[in-house]
């Protein structure tokens, strides 16, 4: 993830090195790649030559600016200098560099644009159902219910609609980056009809297909259109990962086929249908999901939010978990961030406010309460150390730069001693459980050799050869081919 500014381009050298190319002959190229690449972890080899985030963007860049009146011819070593030139595109001055916020910015753009191709899948498709569906029963919701995230999904049940996707993402990956519909005419693609009805699988390809037109639509409606971040700019390909330049569909992004019926590329879609209230019943569930995983935790007491003052006005944070050496403060925020502050906009800094200041807020009003001793806040054990923890959604990578930048990073204690902060997602959480007692020492050792405050749990990652329960209860619900998980397959 390392950029040079010794040896650069202006991204728009990149964008026209696109252009050299028909689109129709460059897109089912870039597909027949990034099919080839297979699931991650990727090998150094191809992060560095073709990497699937480079190859998305080429074919962003083809679709948007390129024409059939180009002759130049496609083949591996054109893919592979294309890669060379991306690898060194991007629009950076002076001014950006002495911007306070720089070192923020710049890692959002690098990391949300890299990593989403490198997570493993099993996690969030598990989670989709785990966390959308099966909370709904204790759960009050305005507007998601099973009924309305089937009308999302063109009358396919979520359920239904992932085992589809799955078969499309599977395919593609297997044929070129190519989805035929003839495919489903062949016997030997009986079995998988038996499991994902032909209708559905129909309905979710036509769901996931897009024309250049409508690709160039999309991006107009959803673009930051700022040209220092056109190289992180919306892909519609993350809504919409095949496109159909007149003889079917092809996918220049595979990995972003199962993406589209995960919590985050439903959230837009739910907006779009719902509004706000589709953003409040999402948090709502978010919230009930996040302390299903922290009752795994062995040993553990979790307490529920805190609701006091006159009429219930006042909360605390969501969750308290008590370990017998450790007191940790949850607050969860099922926030995202926007194409714009994805891109390192201007935006960026008002949506980190918004997730990670606000939960900080809600942190230090926690973390006074108990240190004044407040009546309501009694039964929550102030004798040993504390953690302050802000769970997202998704993984917000640049977090621990952000609260040590705007002094989030150490929460004052008062007559308390001072509470460290940690930002972690939900992949974090669903990992950290699977430690079972290991869990307090874990985080006390974190602690201890922070020297600025931030605990990172990332690096602790899942116990080897111990799954996340809720996760694989939640996977095995889902009728599969053979068991597989997506990033096994």
């Amino acid at each position: 993830m390392s950029y040079s500014r010794e040896q650069r381009l202006p991204y728009s050298a990149f964008r026209q090195a696109c252009r050299a190319f028909r689109p129709s002959e460059l897109v089912p190229a870039i597909a027949r790649a990034s099919a080839a690449l297979g699931e991650p972890p990727y090998p150094d080899e191809v992060t560095r030559r073709m990497p699937p985030w480079g190859l998305a963007a080429a074919a962003r860049e083809s679709l948007l600016y390129g024409n059939e009146y180009r002759s130049k011819p496609v083949d591996t070593d054109a893919l592979r200098t294309l890669m060379r030139k991306f690898q060194i595109a991007m629009d950076l001055s002076q001014d950006d560099v002495r911007d306070e916020n720089f070192l923020v910015r710049l890692l959002t753009r690098v990391t949300y644009e890299q990593f989403p191709y490198q997570e493993s899948m099993f996690e969030e498709l598990a989670r989709s159902h785990a966390w959308m569906v099966e909370g709904l029963p204790d759960v009050e919701t305005k507007v998601i219910t099973e009924e309305s995230l089937a009308a999302m999904l063109d009358g396919v049940p979520l359920r239904e609609a992932i085992g589809a996707t799955f078969f499309l993402q599977v395919g593609a990956l297997q044929n070129g980056g190519v989805y035929l519909q003839s495919w489903l005419d062949q016997p030997n693609f009986a079995e998988v009809l038996n499991l994902y009805p032909r209708s559905n699988i129909e309905k979710m390809a036509t769901r996931l297909t897009t024309t250049p037109a409508a690709f160039k639509a999309a991006f107009k409606e959803h673009a930051v259109g700022s040209a220092k971040a056109a190289r992180f700019d919306y892909n519609p390909l993350v809504a919409t990962p095949f496109v159909d330049l007149g003889d079917g569909p092809v996918a220049p992004a595979t990995r972003l086929i199962l993406r589209t019926v995960t919590p985050g590329g439903l959230y837009y879609a739910g907006l779009a249908a719902h509004g706000k209230a589709f953003a409040d019943d999402l948090g709502g569930l978010f919230e009930h999901y996040i302390g299903r995983q922290l009752k795994l935790i062995n040993g553990a007491e979790v307490e529920a939010e805190i609701v006091f003052g006159k009429g219930g006005g006042h909360k605390s944070v969501d969750w308290f978990v008590i370990l017998p050496n450790l007191l940790i403060l949850v607050e969860v925020k099922s926030r995202r961030l926007g194409p714009a502050a994805r891109a390192g906009d201007a935006a960026l800094l008002g949506s980190l406010d918004g997730t990670l200041g606000s939960a900080g807020k809600q942190l230090t009003r926690t973390v006074r309460h108990l240190a004044e001793r407040h009546p309501a806040f009694v039964h929550i054990p102030t004798d040993r150390p504390m953690l302050g923890l802000i769970v997202t959604a998704e993984p917000f990578y640049t977090g621990p730069a952000y609260l040590l930048d705007h002094d989030v990073a150490i929460i004052p204690g008062g007559s308390l001693p001072d509470v460290p902060v940690a930002a972690a997602s939900a992949r974090d959480i669903e990992s950290l459980v699977t430690h079972g007692v290991d869990i307090e020492p874990m985080l006390l050792a974190e602690i201890a050799k922070s020297s600025t405050g931030v605990v990172s749990l990332r690096d602790l990652g899942k116990k080897a050869g111990v799954e996340n329960p809720i996760l694989a209860n939640a996977w095995n619900a889902y009728p599969w081919p053979a068991r597989e998980r997506p990033d096994e397959s």
